[in-house]
């Protein structure tokens, strides 16, 4: 019987896909029409089956467009503007273990699709090390990331805590001993090392473990990647 079904379903689809193909597809952006027709197709019939949606709801649109339209940009539960600095830190995080499994990381940021995710690393990450004529999946520029990238939004955070909680105020040493042990927890994490390392003092504490050369490649790095975060406001 699921045989039967599956077979009719597949014919189903089949020839939506003759029928949407031999319809003068819209191509570019979206119009606000076109939105409100697939919302309110949806809020009635359900996602899913796209192509079958693109033919019944009027769209002249591919099923493959509509599908994206809605999870990309309509869905209620989308979130809308920039990354915040925890869930850009997250994404750098997940991508170090998963590498480009988007959908897998999309999973642990609710509301963020993978296209997003997918986008940031892109139009961010991947242009960063480009520009700094380094694969953005070597060890050389992960490294960079987690010596410099991921502690400045860790400073981000804090700063953005401190404002919410006490625009007006001086931080007390509370804050800055819960900044301090973001720090340290990220060095345990990251660089097997319990130290907490001051804003200003990378290069310092860096020079302990590697030799003169790497130093200075280090220092090198530091300074071109900060040049592109103030140039392209990068940790926002």
């Amino acid at each position: 019987m699921s045989g039967k079904k599956g077979r009719r379903e597949q014919q189903e689809y089949e020839e939506v896909e003759v029928e949407v193909e031999e319809i003068e597809l819209r191509r570019g952006p979206w119009t606000v029409e076109e939105d409100t027709l697939l919302i309110h197709y949806i809020a009635y019939h359900g996602e899913g089956r796209w192509n079958l949606l693109a033919r019944c709801s009027g769209l002249k649109r591919t099923g493959k467009s509509c599908r994206l339209r809605w999870l990309n940009y309509l869905k209620p539960d989308v979130k809308r503007g920039n990354l915040t600095p925890e869930e850009q830190m997250l994404i750098l995080d997940l991508h170090s273990k998963w590498g480009n499994r988007w959908s897998k990381i999309a999973q642990h940021l609710p509301g963020r699709t993978d296209n997003e995710i997918k986008n940031y690393w892109r139009t961010r990450v991947q242009k960063h090390a480009k520009q700094l004529k380094i694969d953005a999946n070597s060890t050389l520029f992960q490294d960079a990331i987690r010596r410099f990238w991921m502690p400045s939004l860790i400073q981000k955070i804090s700063e953005q805590q401190q404002q919410q909680h006490q625009p007006q105020q001086q931080r007390p040493q509370t804050e800055i001993a819960n900044h301090n042990m973001m720090m340290v927890e990220f060095d345990e994490k990251y660089n097997n090392t319990s130290q907490f390392v001051p804003e200003g003092e990378e290069g310092r504490v860096l020079g302990s473990a590697v030799g003169g050369d790497e130093v200075s490649d280090w220092a090198m790095m530091e300074e071109s990647l900060w040049s592109l975060w103030m140039n392209d406001s990068i940790i926002s």
